[in-house]
């Protein structure tokens, strides 16, 4: 039982370190993407669009994906900051280039288009898979 807690107690702290960092790269992540996005989610949402609710929290999960790939293939935090930012900034990209070439989706987000969500989600969920499947092989 004592290598298990003089192991907890040697990478707790790092837990902490990678989480936080983690976090900060998501949020500043989540904060562009509310800026850069023309259809203005998260105010639909308080108006009670579903459609923009839907398309938003797929957002959020597939905004995740990549960073949980560089969590798991990082070997130091300046590691997890350096890819960590390079997959927002592609999965950033990857969103806009999603709304370039579906450009009418968002103006049917507006519209609480339930239809134009899904179909938005899946391309962003499809990009962020393989953006993160490439994270495991950047070595």
């Amino acid at each position: 039982m004592e290598p298990a807690l003089n192991s907890l107690a040697a990478g707790f702290p790092w837990l902490i370190f990678f989480l936080l960092l983690a976090t900060a790269l998501y949020i500043i992540g989540v904060v562009i993407y509310v800026r850069l996005t023309p259809h203005r989610e998260v105010e639909l949402i308080r108006e009670g669009n579903l459609a923009a609710a839907l398309s938003f929290s797929g957002f959020l999960i597939a905004l995740s994906l990549p960073l949980a790939a560089c969590l798991t293939s990082s070997v130091s935090l300046f590691d997890l900051l350096l890819w960590g930012t390079v997959s927002l900034l592609l999965q950033l990209f990857l969103f806009r280039v999603t709304e370039m070439v579906l450009p009418g989706l968002p103006n049917r987000i507006k519209e609480d288009d339930i239809a134009a969500a899904c179909v938005l989600i899946a391309f962003k969920m499809a990009g962020s898979i393989l953006l993160a499947s490439a994270i495991f092989v950047k070595f």
